[in-house]
């Protein structure tokens, strides 16, 4: 369960940072498996769809809706030459594995599960926790022929966003679960977070399938938020802040906070482990590009985390 103080920072802020919230045990094993999932990629059968986080950029194929519930493979968008080779080795190429993990890895599903996970839900007043969207997320380091060359970076840059966008519900209910594998530091994209503007940055827009996912992703606006808010301020880079942490911190990110990460800087990697809780009680709608089982008029067959749920 979280402390009086942690609830509160968490409302204040709309992030929360808890240190060793996994053992060292649980968090070497689930970078040893991170690893181990990379190792196992088959390149043969893979299409090479890349994961891409452009404001009109975003990949939408059939590789990436039918993820939702499997374990896929996604690319950083410089994995490959003009040629569609891949520039680096496979475990160096991959971007993120989603969006299934939960349900079909036993590493992630223990901890994605566990008891310390449902203690956080039930502070936050979370009636019916469904899980979804689980994934690891790779910041990988400059390749090995780039050392000493500042002036190369890898492009592994999260713009500024919310979650509700993407995981849209009414009400807004999705709350991030992000787990540092590594050191997070400035120098290989840690998180930054602009305090507060889960109260006063409105979700404007989502993303949604095009056609049941025939024309693809994109953005549409979204008129049901409250209209009597006070105008919407200015995002200023200088408000966020960042959240350096070690291995086995749990960040906590509310669905209508700002944020990102930066480039990936350093010689080392940035590996975490991501999942989304949505309350059972707010509406999930077929728009959203996740759904379980994917299909064009959409599923909500997300797993519970509450065992019993009086509602």
């Amino acid at each position: 369960m979280l402390s009086k103080s942690q609830i509160d920072t968490f409302n204040q802020e709309g992030c929360l940072c808890i240190p060793n919230f996994l053992t060292q045990e649980e968090t070497k094993l689930l970078l040893s498996r991170s690893k181990q999932l990379l190792d196992e990629l088959d390149l043969s059968a893979h299409p090479k769809t890349q994961f891409k986080t452009g404001e009109n950029d975003h990949v939408g194929d059939n590789y990436f809706f039918d993820s939702s519930d499997k374990v896929s493979y996604f690319f950083d968008t410089d994995a490959f030459d003009d040629k569609g080779e891949l520039k680096y080795p496979k475990e160096q190429a991959i971007n993120k594995i989603g969006h299934g993990l939960h349900l079909h890895d036993e590493v992630f599903s223990k901890i994605t599960f566990d008891e310390k996970v449902v203690g956080i839900a039930k502070s936050l007043e979370y009636v019916d926790p469904r899980v979804l969207q689980s994934m690891c997320i790779f910041k990988q380091p400059m390749k090995q022929e780039d050392e000493g060359d500042e002036s190369v970076e890898r492009e592994n840059l999260v713009p500024v966003h919310t979650d509700g966008t993407f995981l849209f519900t009414e009400p807004h209910s999705a709350l991030g679960f992000w787990y540092a594998l590594e050191d997070c530091t400035l120098e290989n994209g840690c998180l930054w977070y602009n305090p507060g503007t889960h109260k006063t940055f409105p979700i404007t827009k989502r993303f949604v399938k095009i056609d049941g996912g025939e024309g693809g992703t994109n953005f549409i606006p979204v008129d049901t938020y409250d209209k009597g808010l006070e105008p919407i301020p200015e995002d200023k880079p200088e408000d966020y802040k960042s959240i350096e942490c070690k291995a086995g911190s749990l960040v906590l990110i509310h669905n209508s906070v700002l944020h990102k990460s930066d480039k990936n800087r350093s010689k080392k990697s940035r590996f975490i482990y991501a999942f989304h809780l949505i309350d059972g009680k707010s509406k999930y709608d077929a728009l959203n590009w996740l759904q379980v089982p994917p299909g064009k008029s959409g599923g909500t067959e997300f797993t519970k985390l509450y065992k019993e749920v009086s509602v």
